[in-house]
């Protein structure tokens, strides 16, 4: 959630005004417990008892994330030198046990320590502290497959690496790499004091705080028949809560809230992006029929997958030792193992060759070659797709989505499989991949033609709740009246996804279609029994044309804005967020806490658009008119609210001389 939430245009001086004028002063400060006091132990603590389980856990790969630099850790050949990359000559050497880069990276040539190795499976990114506590990854990257250094600019995401040619680890890559990490933005220095509990995923980002279950286990006396209710055990959570663990970090997600724990819901405190708001250049996350093409997105794409919905079937169903991920060291998991599947699927087991048409025992019939083959993009590799599907050809000769039967056969042209498919499954479950394909794709055109298809996708009780989510999402760019009533039947969804989707699309569309019904659904909203919803309606309502709210809405606004205003843990280095967070402020009333967020946002980026305005707006209702008549005049020619701004100031009381 690195980006400006609002719509900056549709953002009403008069509802600005009328919110705050009658409101001011009425903020509540948000408390923020360190992780002690939310009960986390580390994984040493757990380590007491669990010695067997915190060995694996320690020699694989989900402890090896972030890992302090040594000669165990370092992969990288940096006996080699130097080495060149983008035209840049980099030293390398080792010494006194140390490893160090030469690097331009602070705007002059400088020897580097290498702290932190990020990554030790396929590659390995090499991080320092520079000035201000900024953790940096530093450009040569060892990749471990082909033994070889390569620029780290060559896999960071071109939206990220286009805006500063420095990756900052503990501002870009919050959150999986390391355990409890507290990132301690201090605005008015511009310093981190970054902190983290344990290095790499340890045992409480799957099993929740450790401290009632190490207390209760701890006495002498009276321990519990059991672990039930001390401590979470993913194995033993429905599937969907289960699988929500394992996507607090393998989902392309927005944060909404900062204390995700195992067991709770995952849309109380993320939200995912879909393939209706893809990022800019090559890279993008999702191939166009929706399914996920970037890697650590595997719980997207379960949770679109029927083995999921129908099955029921969670990560630890096939993964069934999280503690030991490492899918080489884990034979249930070789491609030549069926069994994993037709422990459900006995029929198909029982007559393999008729379903598969190929011989048994060659990759035609290993199950996950045809319906998990590797077509998801990763680190210069390429992992399963895990929405467990079928093969789609079609896309591929339209779309150039990658399928399981031109992987394998690659002498054959996809119009090949095409016919073979047609001939062997003619009505087969791939067509919904086709017009999966064909809608969203029409409607990132924004063409009229897709709207029939995206309002039966979005209303197919047959497909994943992410899927419809999707064609809710396009389906805010059409001011027609059918793409209004599937907005609010979705809305109504039993699904948060699809719920906060469809609330968000109804605010981004009020410019299209000025609907009281909208309106209404989004006031509702500010209700959902999910944080995901109501934060969407919160945007909504901002978004939304209209007059301002009621007293008894303005407080439910206000309620959720305290919930958004959470967030500031989390994004208090981030420009676009502090100006949204000012503008909730102000909406709310808290004119101290706005104009704190509006500051801050003007100091790390001082042409930030409508901040100034807003700024401005907030010290009219503070009294502070001198202040006000300044920053008006600041506004930029360039600002939304440069009209707007110099119509204030015509509005303002002559200053005195």
């Amino acid at each position: 959630m690195r980006q400006g939430q609002f719509a900056a245009a549709a953002i009403l001086l008069c509802a600005l005004l009328a919110w705050t004028s009658a409101h001011a002063g009425q903020g509540q400060p948000v408390e923020v417990p360190g992780t002690a006091a939310r009960g986390f132990v580390g994984a040493a603590a757990c380590a007491a008892c669990h010695g067997e389980i915190h060995d694996t856990w320690k020699g694989a790969r989900h402890s090896k994330m972030l890992q302090p630099a040594t000669a165990a850790t370092v992969k990288g050949n940096f006996a080699q030198g130097s080495v060149t990359l983008h035209g840049e000559r980099f030293p390398l050497r080792a010494a006194g046990g140390g490893y160090f880069i030469t690097s331009s990276i602070t705007g002059r040539q400088q020897e580097h320590r290498v702290q932190y190795t990020l990554g030790s499976r396929r590659i390995q990114h090499y991080l320092t502290t520079i000035d201000k506590g900024l953790i940096v990854v530093l450009p040569p990257t060892w990749d471990v497959l082909r033994r070889e250094w390569l620029h780290n600019m060559d896999i960071v995401r071109p939206d990220e690496s286009h805006l500063r040619p420095v990756q900052q680890w503990n501002k870009d890559c919050v959150g999986c790499h390391v355990s409890e990490q507290e990132n301690n933005y201090r605005p008015a220095s511009a310093e981190y004091g970054t902190t983290w509990r344990d290095f790499g995923t340890s045992c409480e980002r799957c099993h929740g705080p450790g401290r009632a279950h190490v207390d209760a286990y701890s006495r002498a006396q009276n321990r519990p028949a059991s672990a039930q209710g001390t401590i979470v055990r993913p194995t033993r959570l429905d599937p969907q809560t289960s699988s929500m663990i394992c996507a607090q970090c393998h989902s392309l997600r927005n944060a909404i809230d900062p204390d995700y724990q195992a067991g709770r819901d995952y849309y109380d405190h993320f939200m995912p992006r879909l393939e209706y708001e893809p990022r800019p250049g090559i890279d993008v996350a999702y191939w166009a029929d929706g399914r996920p093409r970037r890697f650590s997105n595997d719980a997207i794409g379960l949770w679109q997958s029927q083995c999921f919905l129908q099955g029921r079937v969670t990560c630890t169903n096939c993964h069934t030792d999280p503690h030991e991920p490492d899918i080489d060291r884990n034979p249930q998991l070789a491609p030549a193992n069926n069994g994993l599947c037709t422990a459900c699927h006995r029929e198909i087991g029982a007559r393999l060759e008729a379903h598969t048409r190929h011989r048994a025992g060659s990759a035609g019939s290993a199950c996950v070659e045809c319906h998990m083959p590797k077509t998801v993009i990763s680190l210069r590799a390429s992992m399963r797709d895990h929405t467990i599907s079928v093969p789609a050809p079609e896309n591929t000769a339209r779309f150039g989505i990658p399928n399981a039967c031109t992987e394998c056969h690659a002498d054959r042209k996809p119009e090949w499989a095409v016919e073979t498919l047609r001939e062997w499954w003619p009505n087969g479950r791939r067509l919904k991949l086709v017009q999966q394909a064909e809608a969203f794709t029409a409607a990132r055109a924004k063409a009229p033609t897709a709207l029939d298809d995206l309002v039966a996708i979005a209303g197919d009780a047959s497909r994943a709740p992410l899927t419809r989510a999707n064609a809710v999402g396009y389906l805010r760019n059409y001011a027609d009246a059918r793409a209004t009533t599937a907005l609010l039947a979705a809305a109504k969804n039993g699904h948060a996804a699809v719920r906060a989707v469809a609330i968000s699309s109804l605010g981004q569309r009020a410019e299209l279609s000025g609907d009281a019904f909208a309106r209404g659904a989004v006031l509702a909203a500010l209700d959902d029994r999910q944080r995901a919803v109501r934060i969407a309606a919160l945007v909504s309502l901002i978004n939304l044309r209209g007059q301002p709210l009621a007293d008894a809405d303005l407080e439910r606004f206000r309620r959720v804005g305290r919930e958004f205003a959470r967030l500031e843990r989390l994004y208090q280095d981030d420009a676009g967020f502090e100006r949204d967070a000012g503008l909730v402020h102000l909406l709310s009333g808290e004119l101290e806490r706005a104009a704190d967020a509006l500051q801050i946002a003007l100091g790390l980026e001082p042409s930030r658009p409508t901040a100034k305005f807003l700024l401005a707006l907030t010290r009219l209702n503070q009294r502070r008119v001198d202040e006000a008549r300044t920053l008006l005049m600041e506004v930029p020619l360039s600002d939304p609210y440069f009209r707007a701004a110099q119509e204030r100031l015509k509005a303002l009381p002559v200053s005195p001389r």
